[in-house]
């Protein structure tokens, strides 16, 4: 039904969109155009109607009730295509009417007429209508107020838009002008009065509008510029060219001034009649601060150019030279620029130089930044090192058009760095022959600023070797390459980088069994360095030292012999860290040591008890000689090899043994023992030594003391024993005597026998005798030639219970052999034999008298005091038995006695 054409679609919706009116509430200039319309034309129903895509919008209704319906049921779809009043009497009797479901339904519409809504540019926005519920016909004048009535909508539509229009550019001119803070727009009238006053005008002038509303504009010009006429020359320029622009300085209400950029323009109504002028302000004064200063920096370029002493220098594409400041020329030694103008800048270089610079041209042609060092000649031929720095200068269009070079004369410290080089190869040097060891470290913090860990920087060959650290450990941490590391030694070089202070400490290495005296400075805020000086040979010199000095107040303590080895033992144990030291008496036959009480390190079990040397090694030679043992492995060397295992099992994997003599003798060892491998030092050795004289010294001086004091008692007993057996030898003598002159010829024998013995006794040692010395001095007298007496025998010593005895024994047989046997003829001589033997798990000792080559012997009838004598001296002294036998070729002897009976010592208090 609506048959409307759809190519208008288009611009009929742009027309709509332009008036803004679709869907917009009534409105009251159009509801009484529809009401005129209705009363005028009598009929019930009026629209203007808005035909919109599918659907026709009434704008104004009456006696309707609907706001819009769908295009197909749109009968003013047919008015908007004629030129004027469209009208169909009967819409029931029309074709393009009578299936309209306005028609056919309610409201049961029979009559239509509608005038088009034609805007100015000929486009049909709809129609005003009027309807009836019966057929109808307009009069003419009914058509006429509806064809007006259908204009003043349109033209009501027109000034609906003007007045948007005018609303929306007033707005928006407002906006511009509120919104351009950074301008002072002003409008004046014909005599220059303010009329308007923009928010850019307030911030920048400092006056509102209301302030400046009806003022001259004079009030922000400065006096000067009044008294000149400026603001009217402005005006005048404005009219007369259209518009007027300066630069000048204007005044603010604070009185302040700034530069602004002003423009004058003069203001017309629609007429085109001039009613007053526009004033456009801009505070350019940071623009001109600017430019002064660009202009002053300048200036200061040009003077920097002149004054500075690099040689600054303007290359062409083609590497020549086209200008060259001033200080350039006399670093360059060239008397004017002219010499060098035009000349190829690559040429002034030779050799690798030249490629360097042809390298950093074409790098800084391409955009880029050359740079190189490098050798050259002045023009004078002053040789001279450049620091040399090639960059664009870039054209309009952003390319390289031309290239600055600079170059600096870095001779002098070409010669500093070459020094530097040569002092850091010195320090390096040292550094690294150093026998100290060092490092530097730096601190690492927690987050609350605690250190607890440090960083190794540099580390020192010599500090490699002390600590056993590779040089590669630079960077890591302390904590990862010695976990168990003191929280101390962390917080020590953390207290040296805090205060500043140096200070000096001990670290022991038991690991490393050495000591380092730790010199330890700070180098920056986070880092500081440490000397580690090896003082474990004065700490050991120390100790031994301070050892020996202990071990002399505690022996100028004691008496006791036991306790010196004991005390010796434990101070040589602790001082070279053994782990056994001791003093033991040595068996020089029996090849044994008796280990009293030695010293054990803690947590070893003790070695005392009698050992035998040859079970642990081939060395006792040595000690019976008198020589040092020094064993650094026993696993390793010839001497112990083969016994290393049984070393072991008391703990022993390195030993030093110091023989002690007597008499040619080996009498006792100080021992010192370690459980692992050992490199003894001299130095150690020589405290043992020491040691061992001081503890042999002491055990000396006891010795001495004991035996002075045995001396004095035995003297005293003998004398008693002497007196008591001369007494009884007087009385034997005179009891068997014939004569007096045989009785003092006997006498005087026995007594000088007697006195012999006391003087061997005297003259060895105090209380014993070898066995040898003994019979050799009980004989002495009876020696006429040397082959009387043939002695033969082991070496013992004979004890002093029993020498007086052996002696006297010897002295009757020889006395008798003399008077009756073999000694009594020239050819006569006697054998005295002596042999050791065990006897029921007991040594014994077996001594034989026999005489041969004397006079037929024949046994005594009776028994004298001599023969008494023989036969009791040893049995009732010392347990022996005596046989004494008279074969005819001569008397034998026999004694046979324990050899612990021989070898003891008289007491005084057996004599009592």
């Amino acid at each position: 039904m609506a048959g409307g054409s759809k190519h208008l679609d288009g611009p009929r919706r742009d027309e709509l969109a332009s008036y803004d009116i679709l869907d917009t509430p009534a409105e009251s200039e159009f509801d009484d155009i529809v009401k005129v319309a209705s009363d005028v034309c009598g009929m019930p129903v009026s629209l203007i109607s808005l035909l919109d895509g599918d659907r026709q919008w009434f704008k104004a209704e009456t006696g309707f009730g609907r706001s819009e319906t769908p295009l197909s049921q749109s009968i003013c779809a047919y008015a908007v295509q004629q030129d004027d009043v469209f009208e169909i009497e009967d819409l029931t009797q029309d074709a393009r009417t009578s299936a309209n479901p306005l028609v056919t339904g309610g409201p049961g519409v029979r009559f239509y007429a509608g005038a088009p809504l034609r805007t100015p540019n000929g486009v049909a926005l709809g129609a005003l209508c009027v309807l009836d519920t019966k057929p109808n016909k307009l009069t003419p004048a009914q058509a006429f107020v509806l064809r007006t009535l259908a204009n003043q909508v349109v033209t009501t539509l027109e000034l609906r838009r003007s007045l948007r229009l005018r609303k929306e550019s007033d707005r928006r001119n407002k906006a511009i002008l509120e919104s351009a803070v950074d301008y002072a727009i002003v409008s004046l009238d014909l005599e220059g009065m303010v009329t308007s006053w923009s928010p850019g005008a307030e911030r920048i002038l400092g006056w509102n509008e209301d302030e400046m509303r009806g003022k001259p504009a004079h009030v922000f010009f400065t006096e000067e510029d009044v008294a000149t006429g400026i603001p009217e020359q402005e005006m005048a320029s404005a009219l007369l060219h259209g518009r007027g622009t300066d630069e000048r300085w204007h005044l603010r209400k604070d009185g302040s001034l700034f530069w602004a950029n002003g423009e004058m323009m003069p203001l017309r109504d629609e007429d085109g009649r001039h009613e007053g002028f526009l004033k456009i302000l801009r505070d350019r004064t940071t623009q001109r601060d600017a430019a002064a200063k660009e202009q002053a920096d300048a200036a200061f370029m040009r003077g920097v150019l002149s004054s500075s002493a690099d040689c600054i220098k303007v290359l062409d594409p083609g590497a020549r030279l086209t200008f060259m400041n001033e200080g350039g020329l006399a670093v360059m030694e060239a008397d004017d620029f002219n010499q060098v103008r035009g000349c190829d800048w690559t040429g002034f270089w030779h050799g690798q130089a030249r490629i360097d610079a042809q390298a950093a041209f074409w790098a800084a042609l391409s955009g880029g930044t050359g740079h190189f060092q490098a050798p050259a000649d002045t023009l004078k031929g002053t040789p001279k090192w450049w620091d040399v720095q090639v960059t664009p200068i870039r054209g309009a269009d952003g390319q390289p058009e031309r290239l600055l070079v600079v170059s600096r004369d870095i001779t002098r410290q070409r010669a500093s760095e070459q020094l530097i080089l040569d002092s850091e190869k010195r320090w390096r040097g040292l550094f690294e022959g150093m026998h100290e060891g060092f490092f530097s470290g730096e601190i690492i913090r927690d987050h609350q600023g605690r250190p607890f860990d440090y960083r190794f920087v540099e580390i020192n060959p010599a500090f490699a070797a002390q600590s056993g650290l590779p040089v590669e450990t630079v960077g890591r941490t302390v904590r990862e390459v010695i976990p168990g590391i003191p929280d101390w030694v962390i917080e020590t070089y953390a207290r040296v980088v805090d205060t500043g202070l140096s200070e000096i400490f001990d670290i022991t290495v038991p690991e490393l069994g050495r000591v380092f005296e730790v010199r330890a400075y700070r180098e920056t805020e986070r880092r500081f360095a440490a000397m580690f000086i090896d003082v474990s040979e004065r700490k050991r010199t120390d100790a031994r030292r301070a050892a020996l000095a202990e071990l002399g107040d505690r022996l100028r303590n004691t008496n006791d012999p036991a306790e010196i080895a004991r005390m010796a033992s434990e101070i040589l144990g602790r001082t070279l860290g053994l782990s056994h030291a001791g003093y033991g008496a040595v068996d020089h036959d029996a090849e044994t040591i008796l280990v009293d009480q030695g010293w054990s390190a803690p947590g070893l079990p003790g070695i005392g008890g009698v050992h035998g040397f040859r079970d642990y090694g081939s060395y006792i030679e040595s000690l019976k000689n008198g020589h040092v043992v020094v064993i650094d492995d026993v696993g390793g060397d010839p001497r112990t090899a083969s016994d290393a295992g049984a070393l072991a099992a008391i703990h022993v994997r390195s030993l030093l043994n110091l023989p002690l003599m007597e008499h040619g003798r080996f009498v006792a060892l100080l021992y010192a023992l370690k459980d692992v491998p050992y490199a003894w030092t001299p130095e150690e050795i020589s405290f043992a030594n020491n040691i061992a004289d001081r503890t042999r010294a002491a055990l000396a001086r006891i010795e001495a003391e004991e035996r002075q004091r045995t001396l004095n008692l035995e003297l005293s007993h003998r004398m008693k024993n002497m007196l008591a057996m001369v007494q009884s030898i007087a009385t034997q003598t005179m009891r068997t005597a014939t004569d007096v002159d045989a009785a003092r010829e006997v006498l005087a024998g026995r007594l000088i026998a007697l006195s012999k013995s006391h003087d061997l006794l005297l003259g060895g040692a105090v209380g014993s005798a070898p066995i040898e010395t003994l019979i050799e001095s009980a004989l002495q007298t009876h020696r006429d030639n040397p082959g009387r007496f043939i002695l033969a025998g082991p070496t013992f010593t004979v004890g002093s219970k029993a020498a007086m005895s052996l002696s006297l024994i010897l002295h009757e047989l020889a006395t008798n052999a003399a008077k009756y046997g073999a000694l009594s003829t020239a050819k006569g001589k006697v054998a005295v034999e002596w042999t050791l033997r065990e006897n029921g798990g007991e040594p014994h000792c077996a001594l034989r008298w026999s005489e041969q080559d004397g006079p037929v012997v024949t046994a005594p009838t009776r028994t004298g005091f001599g023969s008494r004598l023989i036969g009791r001296g040893l049995a009732g002294n010392f347990g022996g038995e005596v046989d004494l036998s008279y074969p005819a070729t001569g008397v034998v002897c026999t004694i046979d006695a324990p050899l612990r009976g021989l070898q003891a010592e008289d007491t005084p208090a057996a004599g009592h």
